[in-house]
């Protein structure tokens, strides 16, 4: 697992370049979800308020990725090729687009906060916590496409070590502050919601400074500055473009088509959400070690198809899924075993606990998809084929991800359960064809660098 390779002069390990985005990624899902976690002592309508606000976040801050994926796979891509100015340009075009986006952001969240609570159906109980948490963590929306957009420069320079040790820190002030704010320790009140938006906002701005001083401290001669844009670099942007809008499009598509079948659990009841927003916590453990290995591999990839080395690309695409879905499988089947202890630990309510157990089953084989599809979209993108994983993923997540969801939770009665076994029929059929794709080879022809 440990194997070493050298591509344009630089030696990858994969397993040293997966341990840290792992360990990085699951401190990532604590910060996010910390809140449910703790809130869970508070009351479950806090749970499910948070859990909707942050369901609108998530799908949001997706905006981010757009320009941060760019800007890791054409990093990766010209640091394999060594073309150092253009490297200047993308660190620049990436932070002022990101700044810009995430202002525009902030500002329609303030406005709108209402209207999409009503959109979304979220049950009225849980409205009021809903829009405090929501309120107060979009004034740090800036911060956090910061700390992304920096995170994105660090990877695409194999720097997973340290971003790992600046998530742990903030995942830490993240901890403290939750106690702090939603139980009320010594002056501070108790604020519950608010309290886990406060101190979310704290840990953004936290992991803004932390992963900028990271970025400067360990990338000798890096330059960000407005010189490299004159003249305005309209290749490099329209190449942002073209590899960013397609790229955060499919997981944008996911995340919205997440959203309105989240609206179909709305309606089933709070417990229903409750149980939802459990389920996804506990799939994440199998999600975030796939999602780990497959950054790893981007990059790898990118600099293989940097270097013009396509048959070390293709060999590195398979042994990543020969490894890596069997580890996959055997976390999904131990989390649905486990599943009555776990969701009693966040619980007490019968009807979430039962619930929960049968859609962890569902889970099992909806994350035999998954790995297939986050490790082949992600390298799909990583040699330039990024407008077909979009093109697929936004169709099947729309007609089998929402449709199917809607005629098995709803219309047949299935509820929670028949939701999930929408989710991995559309996992499963996008797997099948993104390994049609990559081995028709068609990116090998692709024009990159």
């Amino acid at each position: 697992m440990n194997h070493r390779i050298t591509v344009a002069g630089r030696q990858f390990s994969l397993f040293q370049m997966t341990w840290p985005v792992f360990i990085e990624l699951l401190l990532q899902m604590l910060v996010g979800n910390i809140d449910q976690i703790m809130l869970s002592q508070y009351n479950d309508t806090a749970v499910a308020a948070v859990g909707n606000a942050n369901q609108i976040m998530t799908t949001l801050i997706l905006s981010f990725s757009v320009i941060c994926l760019a800007a890791t796979i054409m990093l990766s891509q010209y640091l394999g090729a060594q073309e150092t100015k253009k490297v200047e340009q993308i660190y620049t075009l990436a932070v002022g687009l990101n700044l810009v986006i995430s202002i525009v952001l902030t500002t329609v969240l303030l406005i709108g906060a209402d209207a999409l609570f009503e959109i979304m159906k979220v049950p009225v109980e849980a409205r009021a916590e809903a829009k405090s948490y929501l309120i107060i963590t979009a004034l740090s929306l800036p911060c956090q496409a910061m700390m992304l957009t920096f995170s994105a420069f660090l990877r695409a320079h194999a720097k997973m070590l340290v971003i790992m040790c600046s998530t742990g820190l903030i995942n830490l002030i993240n901890i403290v502050g939750n106690a702090v704010f939603i139980y009320g320790i010594g002056p501070f009140p108790q604020l519950g919601a608010a309290g886990a938006a406060v101190s979310t906002s704290i840990c953004r701005t936290a992991g803004m400074i932390l992963m900028i001083l990271a970025f400067f401290r360990t990338i000798p001669g890096a330059c960000i500055s407005r010189k490299h844009l004159t003249p305005f670099p309209k290749d490099v942007l329209c190449r942002f473009l073209r590899i960013g809008l397609p790229s955060g499009g499919e997981g944008l598509s996911y995340n919205l088509s997440q959203s309105i079948s989240l609206i179909f659990v709305n309606m089933m009841g709070t417990y229903a959400v409750t149980t939802r927003m459990y389920t996804v916590m506990f799939a994440q453990v199998c999600y975030m070690l796939i999602n780990a290995v497959s950054q790893a591999a981007a990059i790898v990839i990118g600099y293989c198809i940097g270097a013009r080395d396509f048959d070390q690309a293709d060999r590195q695409n398979w042994r990543v899924l020969k490894i890596f879905t069997p580890i996959s499988m055997v976390l999904a089947v131990l989390l649905a075993v486990f599943a009555k202890p776990l969701f009693g630990l966040f619980s007490s309510d019968p009807q979430v606990i039962a619930l929960g157990q049968q859609v962890l089953w569902v889970d099992v084989l909806l994350e035999l998809g998954r790995c297939f599809n986050i490790v082949l979209v992600r390298n799909l993108q990583a040699v330039g084929d990024v407008a077909f994983p979009v093109t697929i993923g936004i169709c099947s997540q729309w007609i089998i991800g929402v449709g199917v969801a809607y005629l098995l939770g709803i219309h047949c009665g299935l509820g929670l359960v028949g939701v999930w076994l929408a989710f991995m029929l559309d996992e499963n059929l996008r797997a099948i064809i993104f390994v049609i794709r990559w081995k028709k080879g068609r990116w090998r022809s692709i024009k990159t660098v």
